[in-house]
């Protein structure tokens, strides 16, 4: 780390400066490393927390990018208040990136969406970006891993203290497939209820695009939401029931003039990508091809030539492998 990011490290651990600060001291002094030798600004104390902080996050498999790094990600800042430092376990995708995003609870059917889409877009070779929350967020990580490609999880925490705890082994399969863990608050922070709309400018300020899968009318999604607006980022929505709950926020961003995503197909257009060719293991092959169109698991295994049992267990093998989605009784190939 250069003496420049080492400043931009304290800088972001002294309370009450941001990036703002940084930026003046820069324009005005031409770097942080000059305002700090012209007595313009007072590092003394934070410049040995952030030496402290380099040396645990080494330890530790970590990565610190501030804004005087060459690999800080360069559309963060277009958001209001960049961070100053982000912390980063694992990869940071290069790309096109896209959130998928929703409310904590949620139906079965938007935990279908979601992973679909997360396991949609990976296989195409976009990175799927979200807040490792559970519901929504947990399914698209979960498909975009087993699609074989790349999702990023930023935390309301730090890296290093992964919540929901109950998603620990999820966040390790993220990092062992290729994608990361980011934050931009300092090793060992808890997860705090204030710390989760700071989050989520990340999350839209990361993205080509924001989709909304499902949302209560209160969700802290809609926090995402808006800085997806301020960002001039696409915000797509995904319909729903109009008697559930869980599709009252999302209905409501239709009716706003979101985007409707009745395609998943629709946003791979959208960023101008192809979608990838699906990869059938050779035993489920023939079963795949009875899916084309709708089937009950019936007339399935009258198709197939099975009993129930045998079909029950088969469509349930490939559900869990992201190859065929139910809705309500009827199977699909994905």
């Amino acid at each position: 780390m250069t003496r420049e990011e080492l400043l931009a490290l304290a800088l972001h651990l002294k309370k009450g400066f941001g990036y703002a600060a940084y930026r003046r001291f820069v324009e005005k002094f031409g770097s942080l490393e000059s305002a700090v030798g012209l007595g313009a600004v007072e590092l003394s104390a934070e410049l040995s927390a952030a030496e402290g902080e380099v040396e645990r996050a080494e330890k530790l498999g970590v990565k610190i990018l501030t804004v005087a790094s060459p690999g800080y990600p360069k559309e963060l800042l277009q958001v209001a208040s960049p961070p100053l430092a982000l912390y980063l376990r694992g990869e940071l995708p290069s790309g096109p990136r896209v959130a998928v995003i929703g409310s904590r609870r949620c139906s079965p059917y938007g935990r279908r969406v979601a992973f679909r889409l997360g396991k949609l877009l990976s296989e195409a070779g976009v990175t799927v970006v979200s807040g490792l929350a559970q519901g929504i967020d947990t399914e698209a990580h979960r498909g975009a891993v087993r699609g074989g490609g790349l999702t990023l999880a930023v935390l309301g925490s730090g890296v290093d203290r992964v919540f929901p705890l109950t998603n620990l082994h999820l966040a390790e399969e993220i990092v062992e497939s290729g994608g990361g863990l980011l934050s931009e608050f300092s090793l060992g922070t808890k997860a705090r209820k204030e710390f989760f709309p700071r989050r989520n400018r990340i999350v839209s300020g990361l993205s080509s695009a924001v989709v909304v899968v499902e949302a209560t009318e209160r969700s802290g999604t809609f926090i995402t939401v808006d800085y997806a607006l301020e960002q001039g980022r696409e915000v797509f929505a995904v319909p729903g029931p109009i008697d559930s709950p869980y599709s009252r926020g999302t209905n409501h961003l239709l009716k706003e003039g979101a985007v409707p995503l009745t395609e998943l197909s629709e946003l791979l257009e959208f960023l101008g990508v192809k979608r990838a060719e699906v990869r059938v293991p050779p035993e489920f092959e023939r079963a795949y091809s009875l899916l084309s169109a709708p089937l009950t698991a019936d007339a399935f295994a009258v198709k197939l030539g099975v009993q129930i049992h045998e079909a029950l267990r088969l469509l349930a093998q490939m559900e869990l492998l992201g190859l065929v989605s139910r809705e309500g009784g009827l199977y699909r190939a994905c």
